[in-house]
């Protein structure tokens, strides 16, 4: 299905192919395209709408099922056309936007599954992945602060999923992480990052279209840039508040903002905001490595899986699944 995978060991099937003398299925897999060939006959045929999952600014989401009975969620993404635009130059820079062969490869425990995107118009793209049955971040936490031990496990998966984006050539930048794009798998042990900011890069405009929340200063006019320039170091930033404050408060960061200015002044007098008293040592280094407001100064996805506050002391088997039980 996809010759690209790896075993626990981390070899390919090339790689087994090589090592027990099978030439010819080796010669076979030097010439894989990298295209994932299971789901071919799914963007071949028709699908229906079974139900609305959800709605944003730039479309719908929809849990759809093809008629070879293949379930999934598709989004919608439009991408505002003004009077004038020539629609070939509408369909390319789609294309470049949505990096389509970039996101359908990826493959991470953490990272929602990209199966498709389609472009049935031409300022139109529908991006298909897989269907997970959860809810957001937002909706589990629900205003119940979560405990220590609940971010280290949160965050040390938003890390290592971060780990993997950062570290592809080219980087992959998530752009919009927030508690509304972290999905807690049903199972209550698992997340996963989805809605990889597609909307914001389809957005002609030259203000930041994030969550506002979750910016970080230099997408807000200060720093050493006065362009917006998503980066990894502005996604670290938001992973930062999103696991942290949002976690262990019962508001999102910078709840009183209003506008975008008045973020901007607010993250430059106070830079992120404080964690509430009875937050131990390490969370609060862990914290402030993640949002220092030099960009320069934050550390990346390795360092910090390397960090004492997600390398701590190991818990007791079966906590975890006690402790999500009770919050059902």
């Amino acid at each position: 299905a996809d010759w690209s995978l790896k075993d626990r060991d981390g070899r390919t099937a090339l790689d087994l192919a090589t090592q027990n003398g099978k030439s010819e299925l080796a010669e076979l897999l030097r010439g894989y395209d990298g295209k994932i060939y299971f789901y071919e006959p799914l963007w071949h045929c028709r699908w229906d709408a079974l139900r609305l999952i959800g709605r944003g600014g730039f479309g719908e989401v929809h849990e759809v099922r093809t008629d070879t009975g293949v379930t999934c969620a598709a989004k919608t993404l439009r991408l505002p056309v003004q009077l004038g635009d020539e629609l070939p130059s509408v369909s390319t820079e789609i294309h470049r936007a949505v990096e389509s062969e970039n996101l359908c490869r990826l493959r991470h425990p953490n990272i929602v599954r990209f199966l498709h995107i389609a472009q049935p118009e031409p300022a139109t793209v529908v991006v298909f992945m897989e269907l997970l049955d959860g809810r957001s971040l937002e909706r589990f936490i629900d205003n119940q602060p979560l405990d220590e031990l609940t971010i280290r496990d949160f965050s040390e998966q938003i890390c290592r999923a971060l780990l993997y984006l950062h570290s592809r050539q080219p980087p992959v930048i998530h752009r919009d992480i927030n508690c509304s794009n972290i999905i807690v798998c049903a199972d209550n042990t698992r997340i996963k990052l989805i809605d990889f900011g597609l909307s914001i890069k389809l957005e002609q405009s030259s203000l930041p279209k994030g969550t506002l929340n979750f910016m970080a200063p230099e997408l807000l006019g200060a720093g050493e840039s006065d362009s917006v320039q998503y980066s990894r170091e502005s996604d670290i930033w938001a992973f930062g508040l999103l696991g942290l404050p949002d976690g262990v408060r019962r508001e999102a960061p910078f709840a009183n903002a209003k506008s975008l200015l008045e973020m901007a002044q607010l993250i430059d007098r106070k830079g992120a905001p404080a964690l509430p008293d009875g937050r131990s040592a390490e969370l609060r280094d862990f914290y402030s490595r993640c949002t220092a407001k030099d960009r320069r100064r934050r550390r990346p996805a390795q360092e910090l899986l390397e960090h004492e506050f997600l390398t701590g002391r190991k818990l007791q088997p079966g906590f975890f699944s006690s402790f999500f039980s009770t919050r059902k």
